[in-house]
């Protein structure tokens, strides 16, 4: 043989090896042991599986972070405390410590308790897939597990005939993952040309040929409805916001509110960052409300205390000594419902108010009761407006209340509406984006401020601006005190007023039928759930009419 011919053989040889360990080398590289979570389209893997996964007394344990914010659930787990939180749309697990497991508030003996390992939390995940509608795939011998939302919908298809092979990659040159028996279904994860990605009854993912399978159907997820649990029987939400600023309310007898059947009188606050609860609640109001078909969603506010609600959010058992305690409130006073105004809120807790609405909205929706929460306009500040999780929030309650007001708001810098009927409406399109239109209150303002513009005396071309608020009467008293005639400004659909006063300049962007007429025809135009007014004392008698009448049309 020539030397040449040996080199040649030589050099294929090594090519041939070199083949088989790249190979091998991508067989080991694609082939990961660990948790799989097939959270709607997206595919997570968890490689390190021994760290994440305790399979003990027939239980197999998953550290409760990895569950976080996949499955359309949310978790935390109070360290100090040793209690672990696990929540979907309609369930609340709690484990406390090593000792007892409770759902939706009710102890359960059919969950075991949570094991702690290294200040971690692990939860028996087999046990736990019926409450979360979790799907659950497990080998010990291969050291994976996977786990998919039941919720989801999903596309399926049956192998065609014995022996499929599911391969690593798109391409007949790969190595088999999984092999599938005739009629076995698959779920397809994603199409690429000729081949499907699958993923396979035993939790492994690959690619099969197009031609293989057969049957591909869209399966629908488990149903679960997340529709209010209460409307009025004819026509939309007519609420409106009582305030109480003693212990007894100012009872609303006089006069009959035509078309009102929400009241919401703000009753209820956090006392303290542990869960203590201070309440103003008047049964001679609610014997008043009852006697009238009103149904009473009382408000249940956080004093607009950040450091407060930062306390108050990050203790697990705080979180559940409230709703306990407005819980026993509610039942014991014969209300309706929960109002949640929750303003002025970190950042950083938005994720954890979520889980706090989450908590109380399951208790509260086991009991028969309504949970509505209060948020502002997309795109403000911090505090005020980016924390709240539009979404995730309406995913869970029963209504969510557009606080549409304050666009120019006490201490601006410029004269302005109170709520321009375009402000409005875009705000209104933000929130349709996260939020349907079923579930959506308007809420509107009964008052408007009085501006007062003068030049300041450091420098006469800049202009000092100041404003109070002021009811719909005070407005037309100083009308007619004046014989002032106000006249529709178009720009924000409202009528207005302006005079000299003391050489002060005034300006008024007034509330009354006009205004809302116009924010009346905004519901309707989005086929919103109903009206909430901001505060019950600053309307005149008419404007009832006119939201009555224009409402529901």
């Amino acid at each position: 043989m020539k030397k040449k011919d040996i080199y040649m053989m030589l050099g294929c040889f090594i090519l041939m090896i070199g083949f088989i360990f790249t190979d091998h080398y991508s067989l080991a590289k694609e082939y990961k042991e660990g948790v799989l979570i097939k959270d709607g389209e997206e595919i997570i893997q968890y490689e390190n599986y021994d760290e994440v996964v305790k399979v003990e007394d027939e239980n197999v344990y998953i550290d409760l972070n990895i569950l976080n914010n996949h499955l359309n659930l949310l978790t935390d787990y109070d360290e100090n405390n040793q209690v672990a939180v696990i929540t979907n749309t309609n369930k609340v697990i709690r484990f406390y410590g090593e000792k007892e497991v409770k759902v939706n508030g009710q102890r359960v003996n059919t969950i075991s308790p949570m094991k702690i390992v290294n200040g971690k939390s692990f939860v028996p995940i087999n046990q736990l897939t019926d409450p979360l509608k979790i799907k659950f795939i497990f080998s010990k011998e291969n050291k994976s597990l996977a786990l998919e939302n039941q919720l989801d919908k999903k596309m399926t298809a049956k192998a065609a005939k014995d022996t499929v092979n599911v391969r690593f990659e798109a391409s007949t040159a790969s190595m088999e993952n999984d092999l599938l028996k005739e009629g076995e279904r698959v779920e397809i994860l994603k199409e690429e040309t000729n081949w499907l990605k699958v993923l396979t009854p035993r939790g492994k993912t690959g690619y099969v040929q197009k031609k293989e399978v057969t049957d591909i159907e869209e399966t629908m997820g488990l149903a679960v409805t997340n529709k209010p649990i209460w409307k009025p029987e004819n026509g939309k939400i007519n609420l409106t916001w009582e305030y109480v600023y003693k212990n007894v309310s100012k009872n609303a007898t006089r006069g009959e509110f035509k078309g009102l059947n929400v009241v919401s009188p703000t009753w209820m606050g956090l006392k303290d960052a542990s869960g203590n609860v201070d309440d103003k609640i008047s049964k001679d109001y609610i014997d008043w409300a009852k006697d009238r078909d009103y149904k009473v969603w009382p408000l249940f506010k956080n004093n607009f205390d950040p450091d407060l609600t930062n306390a108050f959010l990050g203790d697990a058992l705080a979180r559940e000594k409230a709703i306990n305690e407005v819980l026993k409130l509610i039942k014991e006073n014969r209300m309706d419902g929960i109002n949640i105004d929750f303003e002025n809120i970190y950042l950083k807790d938005k994720e954890e108010f979520v889980l706090f609405v989450r908590e109380l909205t399951a208790v509260f929706h086991e009991n028969g009761l309504v949970v509505s929460v209060d948020v502002t306009k997309k795109g403000g500040s911090e505090n005020w407006s980016q924390c709240y999780d539009r979404a995730a929030l309406g995913q869970v309650v029963d209504y969510v209340s557009l606080m549409a007001y304050d666009e120019h708001w006490g201490t601006s810098p410029v004269s302005g509406s109170v709520a321009s009927l375009g402000w409005v409406e875009e705000g209104i399109n933000g929130l349709l984006e996260e939020v349907p239109a079923e579930k959506l209150l308007l809420g509107v303002p009964f008052y408007t401020r009085i501006w007062t513009e003068t030049p300041s005396a450091d420098d006469p071309t800049k202009i000092v601006v100041k404003s109070k608020a002021a009811s719909m009467e005070t407005v037309n008293e100083i009308l007619k005190e004046k014989d002032l005639e106000k006249v529709l400004d178009e720009n924000s659909g409202q009528n207005y007023v302006e005079y000299v006063e003391n050489d002060e300049t005034k300006k008024i962007w007034i509330e009354d039928a006009t205004s809302m007429k116009g924010r009346m025809d905004i519901i309707n135009k989005y086929n919103l759930a109903g009206v909430a007014s901001w505060r019950r004392g600053f309307e005149t008698e008419d404007i009832w009419n006119v939201i009555d009448e224009n409402l529901n049309k």
